[in-house]
C-alpha cells in the first residue's frame, strides 16, 4: 500500500498527465485515470499486457486499445518511459522526475535491477564529445543471472521482490547525506578543539552545531523511511556514489590534526575550512546537474546550498579576523 509521500507523488503525476491531455484536446476519462493510477501504483516494469490484466480486475469493460493509447500518451508526456529488455516485450516504467538510469536484467527469473552511476554518465559524455555526436537516446544494460537464481533455490525460480525506485533513490541519497554530515561533524569538532583564537573556535563551534542539526534531521528522515517501508534496506543499490570523493573533500581527523598542530594559523585554518566548503559546494552542484529534473537533483542542490551558506559564514569570520589583524598592525600615533 502506498504511503502518504507516494500518494502525493501519484497525484502530481496524474495532474501532469491531465494537463497533457487538455493541451492536446483530449479528456481524462474514468478508464484513463484508472489505467494511470494502476500503473503508478504498481512496482517494477510493466508490459502492456500486464497493465491490461491488472486494470481489468477493477474494470472488466476495459479494452486493449485503450491501454495502448493511454500508454502512448503517458510516454509522450513523460510520465512513463519505454524499456526493452531484449525478450520480445516492450515494458514501461515510471519516468516523471526520475533520473535516466540503467538496468541489470536476470535472464533466469526476469528481474530487472535499476542503478545509476555518475561515473558511467561522465564516461558516456566524454565518448559522445570525442566523436562529436549529438545524442538522441542511450541504453546500457547488463544481462546475467541474479544472486537469487545462482543459489541452490534457483530451480524454484523464486518470485523476485519489487521495490519502488523513488524510495531506493531516497534511501541512497539519505545515506550519502548522512555520510557527508558525519564527515563535517568530525572536521569541525577537530578544528574547534584545536583552535586557539576564541572567535575562530566560536565560528567552528557554530558550524559544528549546524552540521549536527542537519545530521539529526537526516536521521529523522531515515527512520521515517524505514518505518514506512520495512525491508527497503535489502533493496539493491540504485545510486552508486563515489564515497572516496567525500574523503578528498573532507579531511580526516588525523589530517586536520596534522595541519593544525603544524603551526597552522587561525587565518590558515579558516581558509582550509573555506576551501573545503567551496569544493563541497562545487561537487554537489555539479552532481545535481546529472539528475536533470528529479527528486535527486533537488536533494543534491540542497546539499550545495548548505555548503554555500557554510562558506559565507566562514568567510565572514575570516574577513573579520584579517581586518582585526590589519588594524593591529597600524602604528599608533
Amino acid at each position: 500500500m502506498a504511503n502518504q509521500t507516494q500518494r502525493e507523488e501519484i497525484e502530481k503525476q496524474l495532474s501532469a498527465f491531465t494537463r497533457y491531455l487538455r493541451e492536446n484536446g483530449l479528456k481524462m476519462t474514468r478508464q484513463r485515470e484508472l489505467l494511470v493510477r494502476t500503473f503508478l501504483d504498481a512496482e517494477g516494469h510493466l508490459s502492456a499486457e500486464e497493465l491490461f490484466e491488472l486494470t481489468r480486475r477493477r474494470d472488466a469493460k476495459l479494452g486493449y486499445a485503450t491501454v495502448f493509447r493511454t500508454l502512448k500518451a503517458m510516454v509522450e508526456c513523460g510520465v512513463a518511459r519505454e524499456t526493452d529488455f531484449s525478450d520480445g516485450r516492450t515494458r514501461f516504467e515510471k519516468h516523471l522526475r526520475k533520473p535516466d538510469h540503467h538496468h541489470i536484467v536476470c535472464q533466469s527469473c526476469g528481474k530487472a535491477i535499476e542503478f545509476f552511476s555518475p561515473e558511467l554518465e561522465e564516461l558516456e559524455e566524454r565518448i559522445v564529445a570525442r566523436y562529436h555526436v549529438k545524442p538522441i537516446r542511450q541504453k546500457f544494460q547488463i544481462y546475467g543471472i541474479c544472486e537469487d537464481c545462482q543459489g541452490p533455490e534457483s530451480k524454484k525460480k523464486k518470485e523476485s521482490e519489487n521495490y519502488d525506485a523513488d524510495l531506493i533513490f531516497a534511501r541512497d541519497a539519505l545515506r550519502i547525506a548522512m555520510e557527508t554530515e558525519q564527515r563535517g561533524v568530525t572536521f569541525y569538532t577537530t578544528a574547534a578543539e584545536n583552535s586557539t583564537h576564541p572567535s575562530t573556535r566560536r565560528a567552528f563551534l557554530d558550524m559544528l552545531e549546524e552540521e549536527k542539526g542537519h545530521f539529526r534531521h537526516l536521521e529523522v528522515e531515515w527512520n521515517r523511511l524505514l518505518k514506512e517501508n520495512p525491508g527497503i534496506t535489502d533493496a539493491p543499490v540504485f545510486l552508486h556514489f563515489d564515497f572516496d570523493a567525500l574523503q578528498r573533500i573532507f579531511p580526516s581527523r588525523e589530517a586536520v590534526l596534522r595541519k593544525i598542530k603544524g603551526n597552522l594559523s587561525e587565518v590558515e585554518a579558516l581558509e582550509m575550512a573555506m576551501d573545503m566548503e567551496l569544493e563541497a559546494y562545487s561537487f554537489f552542484n555539479e552532481y545535481a546537474e546529472k539528475f536533470k529534473d528529479t527528486k535527486g537533483r533537488d536533494i543534491f542542490l540542497q546539499f550545495a546550498e548548505e555548503e554555500q551558506e557554510h562558506y559565507q559564514l566562514i568567510k565572514r569570520e575570516l574577513d573579520r579576523l584579517q581586518e582585526s589583524e590589519a588594524t593591529a598592525k597600524i602604528p599608533k600615533e
